[in-house]
């Protein structure tokens, strides 16, 4: 089956990675597709063997805007319009009486939606897609999570589209076991958490472990006692899934090496982490 992808145009050296990761955790042949993934171009033809595979792809992806099943593909309109007067459904009843009842037209909340894509090259129309939407990908999450209504944030404090492209990467999912070891305001561990992995966070500054001293907020001069790490999971309602926060060095700790005996393996399926530098953002949100 044919599918038209539609990707967002941030992070396209992003694209290639999610896209494969996705596939690999439910299992879907993607070689044929994800090597034609290229920074320039924004719509692809896909063929996957099930629209179950599709919809597993869109639950995850943050990259992906929409995807719909393909019908045709032109050079114009004409073209198009001549390919859609050509086809034709014919419904025979067998055994049982057709209702001829008019169905009710509802183009607020529509069953089927249909796209007509058009693709440039440069400033020339270059190919029209036509196809039946299937659905849309999770690019919503960044608004969901965004900065600005979290309860504590930092300086540092990863962009969300970033932190969920990063856990689709390490190819997250319900029931992984996560660490971030440099964890600060848990901006990564948020997103592992929104897929159903259980999280833990390392963080060696004591006032960002504990939201202790002044606020990055713009115009807000310290942190409240509202403001900590936990609160961020109990406002998105996945409290549940965090384990809590250690505060040590993660240089010394080596929580996610396996114990020394013969026969033991790492304790964490991912260890996800932006990893600090010398120095820190000074920057208010």
């Amino acid at each position: 089956m044919k599918f038209i992808f539609v990707f967002s145009q941030v992070h396209t050296d992003f694209r290639h990675a999610e896209m494969e990761s996705i596939c690999n955790l439910y299992g879907i042949p993607c070689d044929n597709n994800i090597s034609l993934l290229c920074n320039k171009r924004h719509i692809y033809v896909f063929e996957f063997p099930s629209f179950d595979d599709v919809i597993k792809i869109l639950s995850r992806s943050v990259l992906i805007k929409f995807v719909v099943e393909w019908i045709t593909s032109c050079n114009d309109y004409d073209e198009l319009c001549a390919n859609i007067e050509k086809r034709r459904l014919d419904i025979k009843n067998i055994g049982k009486a057709l209702n001829l009842t008019k169905s009710p037209v509802d183009l607020s909340n529509p069953y089927n939606t249909f796209y007509v894509i058009e693709e440039y090259n440069s400033n020339s129309l270059q190919r029209i897609h036509f196809g039946k939407l299937v659905g849309c990908g999770q690019g919503q999450l960044k608004n969901h999570y965004c900065l600005t209504e979290r309860c504590y944030i930092g300086n540092t404090t990863i962009d969300p589209e970033l932190s969920f492209l990063q856990a689709n990467i390490a190819k997250v999912d319900i029931g992984s076991l996560v660490l971030d070891p440099f964890c600060g305001t848990g901006g990564l561990l948020i997103a592992a958490a929104h897929f159903g992995a259980a999280v833990l966070g390392s963080e060696i500054n004591y006032q960002i472990a504990r939201a202790i001293g002044k606020s990055s907020r713009a115009g807000v001069q310290c942190n409240t006692a509202k403001e900590s790490v936990a609160a961020n999971f109990r406002q998105y309602g996945i409290d549940v899934y965090f384990m809590g926060l250690i505060i040590a060095d993660a240089s010394q700790h080596q929580l996610w090496h396996p114990g020394t005996h013969s026969g033991t393996f790492p304790v964490f399926d991912a260890v996800i982490t932006d990893r600090k530098y010398a120095f820190s953002s000074k920057k208010k949100i």
